[in-house]
């Protein structure tokens, strides 16, 4: 039996789809968390929640869930009650699809990476204590990488 798991080929939204078939016009209590790794030989959980910025309104590195705390509370509070039950690091992940233009004029896409230490996760709380990594798609890559390939060691 292989100790791997399979290549992801495509994105598979289907599951996504039947969710938002089966609620039609109620909304929804529950959100998906982007990516779980369970790294063995440390005995550790880390969640990964990305968290898309509009370059158009803000970047990244000049985003954070302080900015929209009031309007998703709920979920960070419910991220951060899953990263206590699993002891895990949780992550959220500021990011651009499109990226910005640069002084030179070429598309760079920038990334906030907030290791997320501590938190009140009340309606009027919010992140109290954090450690952040700004990097561009490069820097991104090689810690996303680092981490899969922790996972599957």
């Amino acid at each position: 039996m292989a100790d791997h798991s399979k290549r992801i080929g495509k994105a598979d939204e289907s599951a996504k789809e039947l969710i938002i078939e089966i609620l039609g016009h109620n909304v929804t209590y529950g959100f998906d968390v982007d990516s779980i790794y369970y790294i063995r030989k440390e005995d550790k959980w880390i969640l990964i929640e990305l968290l898309k910025c509009d370059h158009k309104t803000v970047t990244p590195k000049n985003s954070h869930p302080r900015r929209y705390w009031n309007k998703n509370w709920r979920k960070f509070a419910a991220l951060w009650k899953l990263r206590n039950g699993l002891d895990a690091e949780l992550y959220l992940v500021n990011y651009e699809d499109e990226g910005h233009a640069n002084m030179q004029g070429r598309k760079e896409r920038q990334f906030l990476v907030i290791n997320v230490k501590k938190m009140d996760p009340k309606e009027n709380g919010g992140i109290t204590s954090e450690k952040s990594l700004e990097c561009d798609y490069s820097g991104f890559r090689d810690w996303f990488l680092d981490i899969n390939s922790r996972a599957g060691k």
